[in-house]
């Protein structure tokens, strides 16, 4: 998407996306991948998810990117976390501070990302970024995750698939095929689970869709 799009959706709070709590599928799903704890883990797109903090209490170092400030400055400032920012390369880097040291949370462009801004990193969770992706950027934005990821990183993707007749995205259906299209090149994919109905549709219920199919796979970088 464009990323005037989506300073546009942050400055007038049209963040219906943002949960109030943890990811439940996060929360089910993540133990299963038996990380060390202290693996840093990679959250692209992050916004202000409070998932961020579920992972870093579980003593995961966090570094997430985001393209609007507002969203990481809200981050920090609802959850009342010391912090302190400045600039790096092309990025504005936020570190917490005190019980929020481990967070790191980089201001700007994903495409702008390279290996070594993620150094470390051993995870990955992607719950809005692959689904935000139009058809015209999820090729790229596919090819440059793999090449950002170290082999043997593991992670969860969270995907939804819909009839896309009866909304516009994003969120984008992405439909378990096109998981494997995209990523099968360069990560094993394994689905975890697979809900489906209209107790699934969440604020996406006011939008014309009658129900909605959520997928949660597994991936690691080959």
């Amino acid at each position: 998407m464009d990323p005037a799009f989506w300073h546009q959706t942050w400055s007038d709070d049209r963040i219906g996306f943002h949960q109030t709590r943890p990811n439940g599928r996060l929360v089910a799903h993540w133990p299963t991948l038996e990380l060390a704890a202290d693996t840093p883990v990679f959250v692209p797109l992050c916004g202000k998810s409070l998932d961020l903090l579920w992972l870093h209490e579980r003593g995961h170092p966090v570094i997430g990117v985001e393209l609007s400030e507002k969203a990481v400055r809200a981050f920090f400032e609802e959850n009342a976390l010391s912090h302190r920012h400045r600039p790096d390369g092309h990025f504005e880097r936020w570190s917490g501070r005190g019980a929020a040291a481990g967070i790191e949370l980089l201001v700007g462009d994903f495409f702008e990302l390279a290996p070594t801004d993620l150094d470390g990193v051993g995870a990955v969770y992607d719950r809005a970024s692959l689904i935000a992706m139009n058809d015209a950027l999820r090729g790229r934005y596919a090819r440059h995750l793999a090449h950002l990821l170290p082999v043997d990183c593991d992670g969860l993707l969270v995907t939804i698939d819909y009839d896309p007749s009866r909304m516009q995205g994003p969120p984008f259906p992405v439909p378990a095929a096109t998981v494997h299209d995209l990523l099968g090149e360069a990560f094993d994919i394994d689905e975890l689970a697979h809900y489906s109905g209209a107790e699934r549709l969440g604020n996406l219920a006011d939008r014309g869709l009658e129900s909605l199919d959520e997928r949660v796979h597994r991936l690691r970088r080959t």
